[in-house]
């Protein structure tokens, strides 16, 4: 399970969102569309959100999840976005895992790559519902 040709977005990567990378991932891949992972979503400052895990089932974050074409190629240019140094993750702002996510159209799961923040979320507005899009509106 160390590889997967799946991503899970949820924030200033899904698509719709003006944003160059999220632009890389629509040309790079196939969107299979609205998704849900379990966790828990916080809004760094007004300019992106922040997901970090939960041990409950009800906490899920709304996203959309892509198959890559070519993920070693994606993933340099995502890991630089996202400020995650794979190999060192104490040196990260995000980490990027493998969690399991659920496709919102017929319910299977996948196993996908997902950014999680790798701070505190203290002093952060929780977006309740876990959905960034909405929390935007």
């Amino acid at each position: 399970m160390n590889q997967s040709p799946y991503l899970f977005v949820y924030g200033t990567l899904m698509s719709g969102m003006q944003n160059p990378y999220a632009k890389t991932i629509a040309q790079s891949s196939d969107c299979l569309g609205d998704a849900t992972a379990q966790g828990l979503l916080f809004d760094y400052k007004g300019e992106y959100p922040c997901a970090v895990s939960s041990p409950r089932k009800e906490d899920t974050i709304v996203g959309e999840l892509y198959r890559l074409h070519s993920p070693s190629d994606v993933f340099g240019d995502l890991d630089y976005y996202e400020d995650c140094v794979f190999e060192e993750p104490h040196h990260s702002l995000f980490v990027r895992c493998i969690v399991p996510v659920k496709l919102a159209t017929d319910g299977s799961s996948h196993f996908a790559w997902m950014y999680f923040w790798n701070r505190s979320v203290e002093g952060m507005k929780q977006i309740f519902g876990g959905d960034f899009r909405n929390h935007c509106r």
